[in-house]
C-alpha cells in the first residue's frame, strides 16, 4: 500500500487507532524490536487486525511503535490503515481508559457525562462537571484534555495530555499521561 501525498503533508496526532491493511489472509505483520525489516520478531498482528493503537512514528516515518503483550514493538507503516476517529458525547476519544499503580486505579469515561473509577476495594461512578463554559471536554490543540469531576471531599481537575507515559510496570508504551489535583493521581491512557 502506498501512503499518498497528501496524507504525509499533514502530521498525524498520536496516539491513534489504525487498521491492518494489504496482508494475505493467510499471512500476519510482524512487531519487531527495533523499527528495521531484520530486528527481532516479538509479537504479531492479525492480517485484519483492528483499533491497533499507534503511539509514534520513526525518525522517517516509516514504522509504527505499539505494544505488544508487555512491551512495545514497530511495524511497518505502509501495513496501516488510520481508523476515523471518534468521540463520546464529552468529546474524548470513545474507549479512554486511564490506569495507575501503587495504588492500583483505572478510569473509564461513560457518555452520558460521567466517569468509572476503579481501586482493587472499591467502583464508584462520579459526575462530570464544567468549570469552563464549554472548553472542559474539548480537545484543546494538541495540548490534550482538561475536565473536572465530582468526588469528596471536593470536585478533581484532571489533565490528559499528550507524551510518553510508562506504567513503571512494565515495558509497555502509552500515549497519553493523567494527572490530577486529587493526591495527586497520576498515571497513563489508552485508546482501547
Amino acid at each position: 500500500m502506498a501512503i499518498s501525498a497528501a496524507a504525509d503533508s499533514i502530521a498525524p496526532t498520536f496516539p491513534a487507532l489504525y487498521s491492518v491493511t494489504g496482508v494475505e489472509a493467510d499471512d500476519h505483520l510482524n512487531i519487531r524490536a527495533a523499527p528495521d525489516g531484520v530486528s527481532e520478531i516479538i509479537g504479531q498482528l492479525a492480517n485484519d487486525a483492528t483499533d491497533v493503537e499507534v503511539f509514534a512514528l520513526s525518525r522517517k516515518g516509516q514504522w509504527a511503535l505499539l505494544n505488544s503483550g508487555e512491551t512495545s514493538g514497530w511495524v511497518a507503516l505502509r501495513f496501516l490503515v488510520p481508523q476515523p476517529e471518534s468521540r463520546n458525547a464529552l468529546g474524548l476519544p470513545n474507549g479512554l481508559v486511564c490506569s495507575g499503580t501503587e495504588p492500583f486505579w483505572d478510569m473509564r469515561f461513560l457518555d452520558e457525562g460521567a466517569l468509572t473509577l476503579r481501586t482493587p476495594e472499591t467502583e464508584t461512578q462520579h459526575a462530570l462537571v464544567s468549570t469552563a463554559p464549554s472548553a472542559d471536554y474539548v480537545r484543546i490543540a494538541e495540548t490534550g484534555y482538561r475536565f473536572v469531576w465530582q468526588s469528596e471531599p471536593g470536585d478533581v481537575t484532571a489533565h490528559i495530555l499528550p507524551g510518553h507515559c510508562s506504567d513503571g510496570m512494565s515495558d509497555r508504551t502509552y500515549g497519553l499521561h493523567y494527572i490530577d489535583n486529587q493526591g495527586p493521581r497520576v498515571g497513563c491512557c489508552s485508546l482501547r
